[in-house]
């Protein structure tokens, strides 16, 4: 079909569950086109350790590639268009799945290395930064965010992140959010989420798909 796109190469997920694959058009701008291959993912191995985890997904990330049809050389305000389309279809992501209050906290720039292959998902034992001869270093604009999210009647705050990365003339967006401490909440569920809760290990694993996606 005209609008196939391989999805976007990420590192290997383990204990995460694919729980959606989609390729659509996200804007137009006249006679130019944006095509999108979406990848989401959702945390499995968590859901095991908490109680009355079916209220609704909390911790997940995606990955998505978006083609310019017709090819369009990367330019700033191309890459700045990019980037606030994509920050607006974020949030409406995260308030899709039960994330309210999302503010913007901080931007940065990441040195990533993007490219090289890939069948959606690399070997469990390869490191982030190898790539194949046609890995590329490219620069990744990443937005923070905080935000709230409740579970069975206990109040999350949640940190979110999205990455806009311009690849060969493409872009991949990549971004997730996760549960960053209990602000209130007894009983078992609360109990479990503050023994599951891990933020630094939920960002350091956000990260190296962002700096891992192909």
């Amino acid at each position: 079909m005209a609008d196939a796109l391989a999805p976007p190469a990420l590192p290997s997920l383990e204990g995460w569950v694919r729980v959606d694959d989609a390729t659509d058009r996200p804007f137009e701008l006249g006679p130019v086109s944006v095509v999108a291959r979406t990848v989401v993912y959702e945390d499995a191995t968590i859901r095991e350790r908490v109680p009355a985890t079916a209220d609704g997904p909390w911790r997940f990330l995606f990955a998505s590639r978006l083609e310019i049809r017709p090819h369009t050389p990367p330019s700033k305000s191309l890459t700045k268009l990019v980037g606030k389309r994509a920050s607006a279809g974020f949030r409406s992501r995260l308030e899709a799945r039960g994330f309210s209050d999302v503010r913007r906290v901080e931007s940065r720039t990441l040195r990533v290395r993007v490219g090289g292959g890939g069948d959606g998902q690399r070997d469990a034992g390869r490191d982030d930064d190898t790539r194949g001869d046609d890995a590329t270093e490219s620069e990744a604009d990443v937005i923070r965010y905080a935000a709230t999210v409740e579970l069975a009647g206990v109040e999350l705050a949640a940190d979110a992140y999205l990455a806009v990365t311009p690849v060969d003339g493409e872009f991949r967006l990549t971004g997730g959010a996760y549960p960053r401490e209990v602000r209130g909440g007894d009983g078992e569920t609360a109990a479990a989420l503050r023994e599951a809760i891990d933020p630094e290990r939920f960002r350091e694993e956000l990260f190296r798909v962002i700096r891992g996606v192909g």
